[in-house]
């Protein structure tokens, strides 16, 4: 895949309640240390931490004002570029600040304090930036391996499902010929979505009308062995859900469990949706021998939980675990990516 740059819209939204809190603890705790560093601290601290802390609050908060202005007006500008116009508009602010309260207070002009601000304003908002612009950096790489590997382990179809799909037509052509026709078109449609990129959403339906169209080939196989049954009527079907993310574990229900079991069994999906997350639960039954299972299903389960990562960082979850003849796989994943892609 091919490398690519940090672009400004994956800054920090200025305009956001939590980036003025944590500017705001961060204008806190400057001003502490400063007021250590400052002469006969042990006399005056009180006085010059609560000097500081108001000086921090109105360069920053000035600065963030005036970045989410025109940070909409800024859009082409690489995440680079745009972080060095930040440190030269808080420097300046501050410069500008360290102006007007000399001329408030009456006091003479002192470049040396002029300068000790204008610095720290542009070393703190340098190292900030700089964070944000490694941070991103690291962000894309891993998002570029975990998408090569997902599409290379999971996102794509795995040969057997596709081998097993082509003798299922073979013996229906002649039989069915409608049949055989909607079923090429239904595979046609999985891997049409398997070769999409996997941090681009699509609604919560298509994902689940792709999972009915992968049943339906493997129905077509197993025949009655094979029973689904969908309780998710509590999910909006509009919801952005991350593409072939449920499909690949009820894939791995039908190969690592109801068709190792000469009586078949049910595959249900039980839904619930909460204020800001979505919680799926995937089970199947267990065939009497679960060797070969635990290692297919691992290593497909794992590659989903790397595609969570980049997609929600910490803020989705999958965890599964087998349980007398059943095995559980759930699924949570808030309603809001925590990560904006282009």
């Amino acid at each position: 895949m091919k490398n690519e740059v940090p672009q400004m819209s994956q800054l920090p939204d200025f305009c956001r309640a939590s980036i003025l809190y944590l500017t705001i603890i961060a204008c806190v705790l400057l001003a502490f240390l400063m007021a250590f560093m400052a002469n006969n601290w042990r006399f005056n601290f009180w006085y010059n931490f609560s000097s500081f802390a108001l000086f921090n609050l109105w360069t920053a908060l000035s600065s963030i004002g005036i970045l989410c202005l025109i940070k909409k007006h800024f859009a082409k500008l690489s995440l680079q570029k745009f972080s060095l116009l930040a440190v030269v508009i808080t420097t300046s602010i501050s410069l500008i600040f360290s102006l007007l309260l000399l001329l408030y207070l009456a006091e003479p002009l002192s470049f040396w304090n002029l300068f000790r601000n204008a610095a720290i304003a542009f070393i703190v908002s340098s190292i900030f930036f700089r964070y944000y612009y490694l941070q991103q950096n690291s962000l894309l790489q891993i998002q570029a391996e975990a998408e090569a590997r997902v599409q290379a382990l999971q996102s794509r179809i795995r040969p057997h499902f596709l081998f097993n799909s082509l003798n299922t037509l073979a013996n229906l052509a002649a039989q069915d010929p409608e049949r055989t026709e909607e079923s090429i078109l239904d595979l046609a449609d999985i891997f049409r979505a398997s070769m999409q990129r996997s941090d681009k959403l699509i609604a919560f339906v298509e994902e689940k009308n792709l999972c009915n169209q992968y049943l339906k080939l493997e129905q077509q196989r197993l025949g009655d062995k094979l029973k689904v049954e969908w309780q998710t009527d509590t999910i909006n079907e509009q919801l952005p859900f991350p593409p072939l993310l449920l499909q690949p574990i009820i894939e791995n229900a039908v190969y690592h469990g109801v068709q190792n079991r000469k009586d078949g069994g049910t595959i249900l999906i039980k839904g619930i949706s909460t204020r800001n997350h979505i919680q799926l639960e995937i089970t199947n039954p267990l065939p009497h021998t679960t060797t070969s299972m635990h290692k297919g299903n691992s290593l497909a389960l794992n590659n989903i939980r790397q595609r969570l990562e980049v997609l929600y960082q910490d803020r989705a979850k999958l965890n599964y675990h087998s349980s007398g003849d059943t095995f559980y796989c759930i699924l949570k994943i808030p309603k809001r990516l925590a990560i904006e892609f282009e």
